[in-house]
């Protein structure tokens, strides 16, 4: 008996001794056993370059009248602005730096090399003011400013200010077709433009000769015509020399031109008349946006340095209603409901 109860506590002290085994090596299995590794973090992504905007550029060579550059910036900012475009000024630009970033490009004169500029920058819309009768590719659109519009525009504006229609001009010879639409428009603001008073003469009275004519020359013929009484002079930029001015400052007569006037005039100046080729930038610019090119536009007319003088018929002044009535002409020469010469 005591013998079978040894061999039984003997197989039931292995039994537990298994067992423990069992439980140690499971327990040391778990605590080896390695912890899943941490996720590794993705590296932020890097912000994608900003890339530039699109520029509008505007050339105003240096020789540009300073107010006609300061009026194109100060629009061509305020058109950039609204349609998020930078802006940059400059006096030239190269055929190589025209970019593709470059939306809009705007001349004040026109380029002699326009043609091959537009054509080796197909992107960019292309904007030139020009004298020249131009017939525009489709990246190019032509404010072409008129001789024929200002002239005829400041025969009406004389006749309208001179007491009397008393209007006279010193021209150039050059041109004959400006002396006609001066005369043109002079007759389409007052008819026959005859005075009612003493002396009883018909207007306009007109000097012309070559403008490099000396001063001397330009004021013996203002003396000739004068002798009509002149009220309103128009002198144009290309004979306006300051010993004219000078001259024409000391008599009896008030004056308008297509320039600002130099310090000699200003004390008989009455107004400036020019051609705006700007201000119609702004009815062009969502075509010019959309890529939509070709075209050509009449430059607009702009009266600057209004003041008034007193002669002795009475006031020459550009009243704010009389400048109204203007404006509305200059708008119907602009969309060509006026022809300034006559048709052959």
């Amino acid at each position: 008996m005591l013998r079978t109860n040894q061999r039984f506590i003997k197989k039931y002290f292995i039994l537990t001794l298994i067992i423990l085994a069992m439980v140690v090596s499971g327990c040391g299995k778990r605590a080896v056993q390695a912890e899943p590794a941490p996720a590794q973090e993705q590296p932020a992504s890097l912000p994608s370059p900003t890339p530039a905007a699109d520029r509008v550029v505007l050339v105003a060579p240096a020789d540009i009248d300073p107010p006609v550059a300061q009026d194109a910036e100060t629009i061509l900012r305020e058109l950039a602005a609204s349609s998020a475009l930078e802006f940059e000024k400059r006096e030239q630009i190269f055929a190589n730096e025209i970019s593709k970033d470059i939306k809009v490009l705007v001349f004040l004169n026109q380029p002699e090399n326009l043609g091959s500029l537009a054509s080796g920058a197909p992107g960019t819309q292309i904007v030139a003011i020009s004298d020249q009768d131009w017939n525009p590719g489709p990246n190019v659109t032509i404010i072409r400013r008129r001789e024929d519009h200002t002239a005829f525009m400041a025969g009406y504006l004389s006749a309208l200010l001179a007491p009397n229609f008393r209007v006279g001009a010193l021209l150039p010879a050059e041109n004959p077709a400006i002396s006609q639409a001066f005369v043109n428009g002079v007759n389409y603001y007052c008819g026959l433009c005859a005075s009612l008073l003493f002396p009883l003469n018909k207007y306009p009275v007109i000097f012309s000769q070559p403008a490099a004519s000396p001063a001397a020359t330009w004021q013996a013929g203002f003396d000739g015509i004068n002798a009509s009484k002149v009220n309103v002079l128009y002198v144009t930029k290309e004979v306006a020399s300051t010993e004219l001015l000078a001259y024409l400052v000391s008599l009896d007569v008030a004056m308008i031109g297509n320039q600002s006037p130099p310090v000699e005039g200003r004390p008989k100046w009455v107004a400036t008349l020019y051609a705006d080729g700007v201000t119609p930038i702004r009815e062009t610019w969502q075509d010019l946006l959309a890529g939509k090119g070709g075209k050509v536009i009449n430059a607009a007319l702009k009266i600057t340095d209004n003041q008034y003088v007193t002669v002795g018929d009475g006031l020459v002044w550009l009243s704010q209603g009389k400048l109204n009535y203007a404006q509305k002409t200059m708008d119907l020469l602009q969309d060509n409901y006026i022809n300034p010469l006559p048709v052959n």
